[in-house]
């Protein structure tokens, strides 16, 4: 008895080759999608930090200027600040006009920070001068009942910080200062 076999073979040649190409391209676009987002998010990251940092810096100018208010507010007479122009301790003291402006850079030396103040004006403290208002007086330090302090004193400071070597990276900070006289 005989029978006619017929070769199959050559149908099924190159399916396996075929099927390890397909799961190679999809395992080569796995892998450079998630390259790709892994390169953008570092990019991103490192885009955050660089603002982050110099946000700091112009964060800081504005916390240098509020400790020199300070000072003067209490009757010292801070000494050793650079790179000043205009009457910084007339704007302080006395609310003079004008605008005067501090020029400094950080200690490592990265960033320069250029913070700049203006006096917005003064009001009565409630409870003093003929001012009755409600809620009751704040407290002693702020200028209740038997203070001596008697006006509110408000300070426009704005910071603008820059890195050196980059001079696309820049933040700016603007804040309004109130303290008591």
């Amino acid at each position: 008895m005989e029978k006619n076999r017929r070769n199959h073979t050559l149908k099924e040649s190159g399916i396996a080759l075929v099927t390890v190409l397909v799961i190679v391209a999809i395992v080569l676009m796995l892998t450079s999608s998630i390259t790709y987002l892994l390169l953008k998010g570092l990019s991103a990251n490192v885009i955050n930090k660089q603002f982050a940092t110099v946000y700091e810096a112009a964060n800081g100018g504005v916390e240098y200027l509020a400790g020199i208010i300070n000072a003067y507010i209490n009757g010292q007479d801070p000494q050793n600040i650079g790179g000043v122009s205009g009457d910084l301790s007339g704007i302080i003291n006395n609310c003079s006009p004008g605008i005067a402006t501090i020029t400094m850079k950080t200690s490592d030396g990265n960033y320069t920070i250029k913070t700049s103040i203006q006096c917005l004006g003064t009001s009565p403290v409630p409870g003093q001068g003929g001012v009755l208002r409600f809620p009751p007086p704040p407290p002693l330090s702020a200028g209740g009942i038997g203070s001596t302090k008697n006006a509110y004193i408000f300070y426009s400071i704005i910071s603008i910080a820059q890195k050196n070597d980059d001079p696309k990276s820049i933040a700016r900070t603007e804040a309004v200062y109130k303290t008591v006289k």
